[in-house]
């Protein structure tokens, strides 16, 4: 078994009257992962990132780079659209079992780098 620890830290001095200042922790168990990967994803269909994940797992993706930095992945979970990640941005989610997962560039090709940590419930 493997530990995994995801910290989110949120901070700002302009974004509202008051500043920002949030930061939580958790400790997860992890029983198996697979390499971080890196792939190019290309415009005008959906291509497989995850074909499927046989048990619950926490999935890490990143938009590394575009030769346009207005590009964005779009996500799709079981062939519906669920996220918008740009170029420089990330995501790291909990995700149920015998879910595929599936990813279109908009606007320009994009390299992703993502990987999957199957929790142990």
């Amino acid at each position: 078994m493997v530990t995994l620890t995801p910290t989110f830290t949120l901070t700002s001095t302009d974004v509202s009257s008051d500043s920002l200042s949030l930061t939580t922790t958790d400790t997860l168990s992890v029983t198996a992962s697979t390499n971080v990967s890196r792939k190019s994803i290309a415009t005008g269909s959906a291509q497989a990132v995850l074909a499927s994940n046989s048990s619950f797992s926490y999935v890490y993706l990143k938009v590394v780079s575009s030769s346009n930095s207005a590009s964005w992945v779009q996500v799709l979970l079981g062939g519906d659209a669920k996220f918008k990640v740009r170029v420089g941005e990330f995501l790291f989610v909990p995700l149920y079992s015998s879910q595929a997962i599936t990813a279109e560039a908009q606007t320009a090709a994009c390299v992703i780098e993502y990987a999957q940590y199957v929790a142990n419930v």
